[in-house]
Formats: structure tokens, sequence, C-alpha cells
């Protein structure tokens, strides 16, 4: 068929000589599976958190016990000690975020006050903004109950600890329930690292295309007895082809190699790339369709390539963009690969990412669809 004739035409293109092996297909999965390998290192390592009790009462060591419960942190309570040394650490990196509960901690309390405590960390991530929301309603636990028995004029050190530990008993424990959330929207960066590659793997595939619409052998295709959709197939096969070989090499050393657990099997992973491959070649068409030469295409792909990455939430949680970047990200596919992982990396089956994975490939068809009509070989194309 001619189709697939262009298709290997295109793959030898692309691979031609041992020197275009290594550099399209081995070296860029090696660079990519080793930055993989140190995120999912970093991101497995639990936050190193001092906490610094100058409280002289029981309520202060209270608040580090309860923090201490906390599965995902690393927590060292320590009882000497200044602000300006915890800083210093904090600087240092010889820990990730510090807190400073006050000496007159508990005597405040008693009093019927709200003391506050002091919060310490670099910048604003989701764990720590997680971890703050803890100390804040463990806090404001006491708080509360300190000033309901002061409205009483009850309040009294005895009173406030028999409180305390009837709220600590009643406490509501969480359940799993039948929708599991995995960990692939918390923490996307690797697998956003993977659609990133994908897509840049597949625009260097279009800028052969590109040239052939340069170079006018597109248009001697045309001459030939062969119908634009199988022009059009075999490109697309082609690319898609070159990016399969790409992805399999990506994903085994990532998995296999390197250790990366996306909390689902690798095959699966492998299948949801592939998905996210071909609607990534329909991008790449697009695009191709709307400049004139490989030099637009390169600054136009860029333009396309990182603001949809963005937006969809590889690089970070989507819940921590406004509610409007929210919305618009539904528009990308990158979206909904990561909402399919989380799935699968929450336990759920293949039913569960269903609704996901059609999204993605109806992406494809209409981004294909629109690439071959507007990949037109008769378009002069123009130089600079």
């Amino acid at each position: 068929m001619p189709s697939i004739t262009i298709a290997l035409l295109l793959i030898r293109r692309v691979m031609s000589t041992r020197r275009d092996i290594f550099m399209s297909l081995l070296l860029p999965a090696v660079v990519l599976a080793g930055i993989v390998a140190l995120f999912a290192s970093t991101s497995d390592t639990e936050p190193k958190i001092t906490i610094l009790n100058q409280d002289k009462g029981s309520y202060g060591a209270m608040i580090g016990k309860q923090l201490e419960q906390e599965p995902k942190y690393e927590i060292t309570t320590v009882n000497s000690g200044s602000d300006e040394q915890l800083k210093q650490s904090l600087e240092d990196g010889d820990i990730n975020a510090a807190i400073i509960i006050p000496a007159d901690y508990s005597d405040q309390l008693l009093e019927g006050k709200s003391p506050s405590i002091v919060f310490y960390r670099m910048n604003e991530q989701l764990w720590n903004a997680s971890l703050a929301l803890t100390l804040e309603a463990v806090t404001e636990k006491m708080s509360h109950a300190a000033a309901l028995l002061a409205q009483s004029n009850q309040l009294d050190r005895a009173s406030l600890d028999q409180l305390l530990a009837t709220i600590q008993e009643n406490r509501i424990t969480t359940q799993n329930a039948d929708m599991q959330i995995g960990e692939t929207i918390a923490n996307p960066e690797v697998i956003g690292l993977m659609l990133l590659f994908v897509l840049l793997l597949v625009m260097r595939s279009i800028s052969f295309i590109m040239e052939d619409r340069e170079q006018r052998t597109m248009a001697r295709m045309f001459t030939a007895p062969v119908r634009g959709y199988q022009i059009a197939l075999g490109n697309f096969l082609g690319s898609a082809a070159v990016g399969t070989l790409q992805l399999i090499v990506m994903v085994g050393l990532c998995c296999y190699l390197f250790g990366y657990d996306p909390g689902f099997s690798p095959v699966m992973l492998l299948l949801l790339l592939e998905c996210f491959l071909i609607t990534s070649v329909g991008l790449a068409s697009a695009v191709a369709g709307l400049v004139r030469n490989s030099m637009q295409l390169s600054n136009i792909g860029n333009l396309v390539i990182t603001p949809t990455c963005m937006l969809g939430g590889c690089f970070w949680p989507i819940s921590i963009m406004p509610d409007f970047m929210q919305k618009l990200a539904n528009f990308t596919p990158q979206k909904w690969l990561l909402e399919a992982a989380d799935r699968l990396s929450g336990g759920g089956g293949i039913s569960t990412i269903a609704v996901p994975v059609f999204i993605i490939l109806l992406f494809a068809v209409v981004l294909l669809a629109f690439g071959a009509v507007v990949l037109r070989p008769s378009r002069q194309a123009v130089s600079g």
C-alpha cells in the first residue's frame, strides 16, 4: 500500500544511520529517564520538619504529638534553639519547614486566648500547604475548646485536658470510598515530563513532513497515482511508529532500569502515552499546516507545547490554579491523560479511564482531520 511505503520512508529518514538512531531514539530516552528517576527519588523523600517547642506547659507538646502522627512528614521536636538557627537550617536545606511554638502558648490558651504559632517555609508547595492546614486545624481545635470553657467560666487545666481528650477520642476518621484518588494529580511532574517529551519528539518527526512541503516533494507525490488521504495516513503512521519506538525505550528505562513506579502497570502507562502520542501527531500536523516553513514550525510549536503543558497540569497540580484556568485545562489533552493516570494509580480499573481516554482520542481525531486538511502540498513555502 502507498501509505505503508510512505511510512517506511519516513522511518528510514528519521533513523537512517547509527548516529540518527542514537540521537533520535536512545539519547533522548536515556536523558529523560535519568530526569524522571531524579524527580521520582526526590518526590519519594519525606519532607523534614523541625518543631521548636518553647512552651513551658503541656499543650505545645500535644501539638507536636498530633503532627507526628502524619505519615507524610519526617517530624523532629526539639526544646532548645532559636528562631535564627531554624531559619539558617531552612536556608541551608537541612530541613524543609520549621514550626515554632511560643513559650507562653499554654498560658495564653488557659486565659481563653488564641495564641499564634510561627510556620517557616522557603516557598509554597502542595505538601507544606497541606501541613499548614493540618497545623491550623490542630491549633484551632485547642483554641475553640478553651473558648468554649471560658464562656461557661469553667476554663482550667483539668477541664481543658478532659475536653481535648474527649475530642481526640471522637475525632472524625477517614475510610476508603468507591472513588479512589491517586498520586498523579497531586504530583504530576514525572508523567508531565513524559508528555512534554512526547510532544517535542513528535514535533521533530513532523519537521520532516514540513521539509517535504518546502522542497516540493509532497507536491510531486500528489502527481503520482496516490490519493491525499494515503499520503496523510502514511505520514501519520510513520510519525506514530517512530514515537512508539521512543516510548518503548523511555518507559522501559524509567520503569525497569531506574525503578520509577507510576502506581500502576508500566504496560498501561505505555498504552496511555500511546494514546497521547496519536493526539500529539494530530496537534503537530495542525500546527504544521498553519505555518510556512520549518523555522516557524519550531517557534510556533514551542509556543503551543509549553503553555498547554503548563495549563494541563504537567508541572504543578491543576487545583492550585485559578478557577477559570482549571476550566481552560479541560481543553488540553494533557489534563485528561493525567486524570486517567490518576484514576489508575488510585486503584481504578480500565473502565474508570474510559471517558478520559475517549476524550484524548477525540482530540486526536479532530486534530488529525484538521491537520490533513490544512497541510496542503500546493502551499508555497517561504524562507525566514
